[in-house]
């Protein structure tokens, strides 16, 4: 979702919760025209079962949806901040390193802190981005084992590129949660079930017109919500997801190594 930015974000959940609501009042008001005439006292305890049985089956779904997406979205944010953990360890390292290397190893780092934190932050798969972190760590394995194979080799390069595989492994582990997890079938049946139960709500009988309309439009922004959220763990990266701030705080343990802190 880093592509919508804040504002698109929750300008989305403004016409996703304001058309849900739209629809199911309308909705409402169409119902109630057809069903004037031929309406019973019964009719009510006609669909009870159904909304009851749709009502429980639906919510097993959704509430087994936003529990695994939930859980995807905490994978994710943990992988950044171990991410951001290791490229802290690994420019502290570098105080080990004797120069040249030092130096080279420290200005590659920077420029994967500033390839990862890039303004692209949060599109799919990271593809505006992905080329100057990848570029930036190929230099690193370069640099490092260059120097850790001469006769001066520094007793850290050995750890340092274990923490770099380290690395490299979060870095992977990321563009794959920035990957979609939902498929589309359950998308449709996520959809399908809320119109459903929004439907069957509408054909209920309730004297107040007024009342049935707030009734539908509760269940409707409840259910267009939950959908939003689904939707949002889906998408972890963005401003109102995972953000880049574990690497900003990274570049300011960068200067503080550098001042000798």
């Amino acid at each position: 979702m880093g592509d919508l930015g804040v504002f698109g974000a929750w300008l989305l959940l403004a016409m996703v919760v304001g058309g849900a609501v739209c629809v199911a009042i309308g909705c409402v008001f169409v119902t109630r025209r057809m069903i004037a005439r031929d309406a019973r006292p019964e009719q009510n305890s006609f669909l009870s079962p159904f909304l009851t049985v749709v009502g429980l089956v639906y919510g097993a779904l959704l509430g087994f949806t936003v529990v695994v997406g939930w859980q995807q979205f905490l994978s994710a944010e943990t992988n950044v901040a171990n991410e951001a953990s290791t490229l802290t360890t690994l420019y502290r390292q570098t105080v080990a390193m004797p120069q040249p290397e030092q130096a080279q190893v420290r200005e590659q780092l920077r420029r994967y802190a500033a390839a990862v934190q890039g303004p692209a932050w949060g599109m799919d798969e990271f593809a505006d981005i992905g080329n100057n972190g990848r570029a930036a760590l190929s230099e690193l394995y370069r640099i490092v084992g260059r120097h850790s194979s001469g006769p001066g080799a520094s007793p850290i390069d050995s750890q340092f590129l274990s923490e770099l595989t380290v690395l490299a492994s979060d870095r992977s582990e990321r563009i794959l949660n920035s990957h979609q997890r939902i498929p589309a079938l359950l998308w449709s049946a996520l959809i399908f079930g809320g119109t459903v139960l929004i439907l069957l709500t509408c054909f209920m009988r309730l004297e107040n017109a007024r009342a049935h309309a707030i009734l539908v439009g509760a269940v409707a922004i409840l259910l267009s919500l939950l959908l939003y959220v689904i939707y949002t763990l889906d998408h972890p990266f963005g401003p109102i997801g995972v953000t880049s701030q574990p690497f900003s705080h990274a570049v300011k343990v960068f200067d503080m190594v550098d001042r000798g802190s």
